[in-house]
């Protein structure tokens, strides 16, 4: 009988929720690659899929990526706080949500066209590509035409002999 080596087993890349991971890094590492989900959230999903943190995302099991996966994608329905939710009372359900990956994206997109399209001052703010959350813009956000100083030419004084 000839057993797999565990250079066999090792997987390069990845794919966990529509992402493809570097199969060389630890499973907390690799996991903040994927868009929306920070250390913290790692940890709470390490936990709940009973991996240990330690390990390389190569060396894991068909059976653990799909662990990872599913509690990944039903994150927001596990026993968790809600105020680890990076979407709480959704404007369009009403409900607290744990957006990844491009939901997230399209949900950003969609509540920056939301403010445009009412006209709010974000809204404005973020259409003339300025400083939406009270930043001075003298001295910052300057590019264009408000770069460099400009000074009046003093006319030079002509004496009369």
């Amino acid at each position: 009988m000839v057993e797999k080596s565990e250079k066999e087993d090792f997987k390069y890349i990845v794919r966990i929720s529509g992402t493809d991971l570097d199969g060389n890094k630890k499973v907390p590492y690799g996991l903040t690659r994927i868009r929306g989900i920070g250390r913290r959230t790692v940890d709470i999903i390490c936990n709940l899929a009973d991996i240990d943190p330690k390990k390389k995302i190569g060396y894991l099991t068909d059976e653990e990526v799909k662990r990872l996966s599913e509690i990944i994608d039903s994150y927001h329905d596990q026993n968790i706080p809600q105020w680890l939710f990076n979407r709480r009372k959704d404007y369009s359900t009403g409900k607290d949500l744990h957006n990844i990956g491009s939901d997230l994206v399209m949900g950003l997109r969609d509540d920056l066209n939301l403010l445009r399209k009412i006209r709010s001052y974000r809204g404005i703010r973020h259409e003339l590509g300025l400083p939406v959350r009270g930043q001075r813009t003298r001295t910052c956000f300057r590019k264009g035409l408000s770069v460099g100083v400009s000074r009046k030419k003093v006319p030079q004084s002509k004496t009369n002999k």
